[in-house]
């Protein structure tokens, strides 16, 4: 570990498993933008490894946490929230900050009932909403849960354009005249990528690319394989985020069929990118993407019933028979990063941890 300063407040960055996606975007955008207000930033995983690997590090993690290494806790996915700042409170952590990155319905029983218990009894000192529909899955919670909610929208940065150092296309050999469907995520069962593989039989000729790893990747190419549609499947495993301009280069729509999202990062950096969309209709993609001109969301965005590939199939044949223009889609994409650039983000983290900037001058003088 890094020697911190003495003159600036120590913050952990906690999630459960530091792997590349939405979550990893944020913690690197809010540990940049702490940073440059003067803030010491480390940024930790709970899993590493085998589990033989995990619980070391768990205890170190413990450790350093009790040792008062930290003034503030800010945490990323429900194992991390509740193992960090259960002992953050041990440790008089003056601020312990969960995030909210998965809704209700998408943790497990026995989480959803420790982080209520968590949030009413003031384990978590903050709760960090980061889409008006997140707040609202929460409304029905008690009260002594919800005065710890803090509303911070997410941001985002518009991904790095695309290099040309791949030409996915031609790498997997897709005719260069054929609709290319585009997915990023994990492979696991909240991102519902098997709906999209669904639809993709109801669409002859068109391809499907996912860029993301994650343990259903069997389970999806044995949907292929079934449905007939393996050669139009096209798993290309994680990508680098400096790499996935690339990527998106080679679609001509997007589809993100999430069985649910707090905010729906991927399909933001999407449509920033100037990739029309086909989302699931879910209340926050419904919000997040909803910028601009009626005219443009029109054109840019189309929805469908969760699950169901069928829709999603007619949404796709819809958006492809009513293709926006490059300027429509120049348009919209400059108008997603005028509204969810970092910047805002980045100050409310700021304006939230400044009392502890004092703190620590108390404290030395």
């Amino acid at each position: 570990m890094t020697d911190q300063k003495e003159n600036q407040p120590r913050v952990l960055q906690l999630v459960t498993h530091d792997k590349m996606g939405g979550v990893r975007t944020l913690v690197d955008m809010v540990t940049a933008g702490l940073e440059e207000r003067g803030f010491a930033v480390e940024s930790r995983g709970l899993r590493q490894g085998g589990a033989v690997d995990t619980v070391k590090n768990m205890a170190l993690l413990a450790r350093d946490i009790l040792k008062g290494r930290y003034q503030a806790i800010l945490t990323y996915q429900i194992a991390a929230s509740i193992y960090g700042n259960f002992f953050g409170w041990l440790a008089r952590v003056p601020m312990r900050v969960s995030h909210h990155t998965a809704s209700p319905e998408g943790l497990r029983p026995h989480w959803r009932a420790i982080d209520k218990l968590f949030g009413t009894f003031g384990i978590y000192t903050h709760m960090v909403m980061n889409s008006n529909a997140t707040r609202d899955a929460f409304g029905s919670w008690p009260k002594a849960y919800k005065k710890h909610f803090i509303d911070i929208i997410h941001g985002v940065d518009p991904l790095p354009q695309a290099t040309g150092r791949t030409d996915w296309r031609e790498k997997r050999k897709i005719p260069q005249d054929a609709t290319v469907l585009v997915a990023t995520g994990r492979l696991v069962g909240q991102k519902n990528h098997g709906t999209a593989i669904g639809a993709l039989a109801l669409l002859p000729g068109v391809h499907l690319i996912i860029a993301g790893d994650g343990p259903d990747q069997a389970a999806l190419e044995n949907q292929a394989q079934r449905l007939g549609v393996f050669d139009r499947l096209h798993l290309i495993g994680a990508i680098d985020r400096a790499d996935l301009g690339d990527v998106l280069a080679a679609g001509n729509i997007y589809v993100f069929p999430s069985i649910w999202e707090t905010f729906g990062l991927a399909g933001v950096e999407a449509t920033m990118a100037g990739l029309p969309i086909v989302a699931a209709d879910l209340a926050v993609l419904r919000e997040v993407l909803s910028t601009g001109e009626p005219v443009g969301v029109q054109a840019m965005t189309r929805f469908h019933d969760v699950r169901n590939a069928d829709e999603l199939a007619l949404a796709v044949q819809d958006m492809v028979a009513h293709y926006p223009s490059a300027e429509t889609r120049a348009n919209y994409g400059r108008m997603q990063v005028e509204r969810h650039g970092r910047a805002h983000m980045l100050e409310l983290y700021g304006n939230l941890l400044a009392p502890l900037k004092t703190a620590v001058k108390h404290k030395q003088s």
